[in-house]
């Protein structure tokens, strides 16, 4: 809940960004990678989702401005780039054997359900995030089968504790000082006013609302919201002990929830300013008032504050070896694609799609923006020296 991040969804894809939609087409073929072939209607459904992922929009009717060509090239870079690892994926698993049958598929989504409080959720957030479930599944496939790769090259070696101790000694001074702490625990009742809005736009999608129509229905939704927070914070008054019960049962932050609410310890600079304000001016076994953010109502109990300080390598162990852990399967990966991408034959059958021209075009743009800024910072002092003028 880290700076209340909630993008599990994104998260969950561990070594690769994208959400691939690889469906059976007839159209154009772009690339071949080795013997598999990848088309234009390939290329465009996934460069449709990059943008939706990126939050940006594909404006193609402003492809005089160099900024917009810019922005569209890194997509057009990104989705080539991805979709050939992603045939070399493919292609290394079954060189190795590899396969993900599709109850393990469901298994691993039904975890993720889950930890996000739910399959209802679950579906709202692939919504929200216009993914469709079948593109989620494949990318699910293609990340269990990158673990696996990874897992059939290092094997089950853990990460020793000397290695542990090591990075721990060299980067404790600089990594694990930590200015004053507070832990906390917190309930969370979802309430970002835009996902509010895409809500009621996607439930009257017969009906276009006008802006009036539609703050309105976003400000009704945020009004029970806010008083759901508060006759939640009501009771827990009362019943302050009940507070890991309540997490559990109301709160709608996924990576916290399950825990009863528990975020352990952090710094000011690792909450959005709001929630660090509230919970570092509650003292410990104290509830703070009712805090509003970007994400919604939170109720914040405090349990416990330390003076800064370094982080003693007891509390911090767990998350060296996870770091170090994920730091060797990512180097692993990227050797083990690296090399496949060096030995695989790559045939880019329209120019446009070939990275050597996609950089041409960078070095242009790059010119062409520089030259932008220029003309603007000319035309500004230009103005304020013809406004000077005019003041004498």
């Amino acid at each position: 809940m880290k700076k209340l991040t909630l993008a599990l969804i994104t998260a969950s894809l561990v070594f690769l960004g994208g959400c691939f939609k690889q469906k059976v087409d007839k159209s154009q073929p772009i690339m071949k990678v080795n013997s598999s072939i990848i088309t234009e209607n390939m290329f465009k459904e996934n460069l449709e989702q990059s943008y939706s992922l990126s939050g940006q929009k594909k404006d193609g009717s402003n492809q005089d401005d160099p900024r917009s060509q810019f922005i569209s090239l890194i997509h057009k870079n990104r989705v080539i780039n991805e979709l050939i690892i992603r045939e070399l994926v493919l292609q290394e698993a079954e060189k190795r054997q590899i396969k993900v049958e599709n109850s393990e598929i469901d298994e691993e989504i039904d975890a993720i359900a889950k930890s996000m409080g739910g399959k209802e959720r679950f579906m709202a957030s692939l919504a929200l995030n216009k993914i469709d479930e079948e593109s989620f599944k494949e990318n699910i496939k293609i990340d269990l089968i990158k673990k696996r790769l990874v897992t059939s090259i290092i094997g089950d070696n853990k990460i020793s504790g000397e290695e542990i101790q090591k990075f721990y000694d060299e980067n404790k001074e600089d990594k694990f000082k930590h200015d004053e702490q507070v832990k906390a625990s917190h309930i969370l009742i979802s309430a970002s006013e835009a996902d509010i809005k895409n809500k009621i736009k996607s439930e009257n999608s017969e009906k276009e609302l006008s802006e009036d129509e539609l703050q309105k229905k976003a400000g009704d939704e945020l009004k029970k919201l806010k008083q759901k927070a508060k006759n939640i914070y009501k009771e827990l008054k009362d019943n302050p002990d009940k507070f890991a019960e309540y997490a559990k049962q109301y709160s709608e932050d996924p990576s916290s929830a399950s825990k009863g609410g528990d975020l352990g310890f952090f710094s000011k600079e690792e909450m959005v300013p709001e929630f660090s304000k509230a919970a570092f001016e509650t003292k410990p076994g104290n509830l703070s008032d009712i805090v509003k953010t970007e994400f919604g109502y939170h109720i914040i109990k405090v349990v416990d504050r330390k003076e800064e300080g370094i982080t003693p390598l007891d509390e911090i162990k767990p998350h060296i070896e996870r770091y170090l852990d994920g730091k060797r399967k990512m180097e692993t990966f990227s050797k083990l694609i690296t090399g496949a991408r060096e030995s695989a034959k790559i045939e880019y059958l329209q120019e446009e799609y070939d990275p050597e021209n996609i950089k041409e075009q960078y070095q242009t743009l790059i010119q062409d923006l520089k030259k932008a800024q220029e003309n603007e910072n000319k035309k500004a002092e230009e103005a304020e020296s013809s406004e000077k003028t005019e003041k004498n």
